[in-house]
């Protein structure tokens, strides 16, 4: 390990301590690559996940990688939008600082894991749909780990849920969000929809956007499309996090 890889992981232990009030047990179990399935912080909130290892990865990266954060910091008394909130990770981080977090999850397994979750954070609205270019009902495919579930997939299975989608508009409409500081979107190839075909008019409330893409889910469009389109929309966009056909996408109003 090198020198570099020593003081981060003792940073982020550092840290863990001060958040995390079972750092006993989970540090030891992230450290050996074992499954965490609760974390239990401080505040008083409990973070149970499915035993399919992801949780302290999916921890780690947003609380203490800041992988939704690095370039777009959530301000005092936001408005955030949390699009794919899964079991409530990030909700709970952006939760710390904003004002109101709108947390949608579509999966049903997922979803009672996040009304738990975040349940002792009264400023967390939970919302049980997906958000994507239109409303109505669409397919879920289920056939991968609980963080990669997807109205989009290139190899679709038995294993499948219907489930309620809302547009952007709607979503705004519905609850009367005038302004959104912060829209968070990781929802497995549905951000090409939410950013192409929603409105302008819709996308001029949005101050700041931090997105997974997945081009691998697109048969026709990539990152590329998105970042054209938010330019187009007076948004300065940064990439980061490459890895292949995924990465992370920041654009901040100017």
């Amino acid at each position: 390990m090198s020198a570099t890889d020593f003081l981060r992981r003792a940073q982020i232990a550092t840290q863990a301590f001060a958040d995390v009030a079972n750092w006993r047990e989970v540090l030891p179990l992230a450290a050996t690559g074992k499954a965490v399935t609760e974390i239990r912080l401080r505040s008083g909130a409990v973070i149970n996940a499915s035993p399919d290892g992801s949780l302290w990865p999916v921890f780690s990266d947003i609380w203490y990688h800041h992988s939704y954060t690095k370039h777009c910091p959530i301000s005092p008394g936001s408005i955030v939008v949390d699009v794919g909130a899964n079991v409530g990770v990030f909700s709970l981080f952006a939760a710390r600082m904003a004002g109101t977090v709108y947390a949608l999850e579509p999966a049903s397994s997922n979803f009672s894991r996040l009304v738990q979750n975040v349940s002792h954070a009264k400023n967390v609205i939970s919302l049980h749909c997906a958000c994507a270019g239109h409303d109505g009902r669409a397919t879920l495919d289920l056939s991968k780990e609980p963080i990669g579930f997807s109205l989009l997939t290139t190899s679709p299975t038995g294993s499948q849920e219907t489930v309620d989608v809302v547009s952007l508009e709607t979503l705004f409409a519905m609850h009367q969000i005038n302004r959104c500081d912060f829209l968070k979107l990781d929802c497995e190839g549905a951000e090409f929809p939410i950013i192409l075909d929603t409105p302008p008019a819709t996308l001029h409330r949005v101050q700041r956007i931090v997105l997974e893409y997945h081009d691998h889910l697109s048969e026709r469009l990539s990152h590329r499309d998105l970042t054209e389109k938010l330019r187009s929309l007076g948004f300065q966009t940064t990439e980061y996090n490459t890895r292949g056909s995924y990465g992370m996408l920041a654009a901040i109003r100017v």
